[in-house]
């Protein structure tokens, strides 16, 4: 069973979105498998870089779609994303410290209840919004 399941609960209903949101939560999983299966740390960074490296692509494509849409919720939404860079980056540099698989699961948990929320309610504001805006959904 995967550490964390997509579930059409999840979906805000612009496809683009669902779709990323599909390869964070794969991405997830794989490290998940990783830091629990005793993996070496290379491969744990190596996953954690590609998971920092697609939500930051990801975060820039939400927010390219707030400024084109205008949505009026972009600034808290931003911010958001900022935090959770901050905190990413700081898991991702104690992980080169080689704190091990330890950390990797405390980020594991982290993100996945972040992610989790911040889908189901920040996500979900911006996908009525555009779909209201007249964006084809899915």
């Amino acid at each position: 069973m995967a550490f964390m399941e997509w579930t059409g609960s999840f979906s805000v209903g612009v496809a683009v979105f669902d779709d990323e949101h599909k390869k964070l939560i794969a991405l997830i999983n794989r490290l998940h498998e990783c830091a629990s299966g005793g993996r070496d740390l290379p491969a744990l960074k190596s996953i954690c870089d590609e998971l920092v490296d697609y939500t930051l692509q990801h975060f820039r494509h939400e927010e390219e779609y707030f400024d084109e849409w205008g949505y009026p919720g972009a600034k808290e939404h931003t911010a958001r994303h900022e935090q959770l860079q901050r905190r990413v980056y700081a898991y991702r540099n104690r992980l080169q410290g080689a704190e091990g698989m330890e950390l990797a699961l405390e980020m594991l948990r982290f993100l996945s209840d972040w992610l989790q929320r911040h889908i189901m309610i920040e996500d979900r504001k911006y996908g009525q919004f555009l779909l209201q805006k007249g964006l084809h959904g899915l």
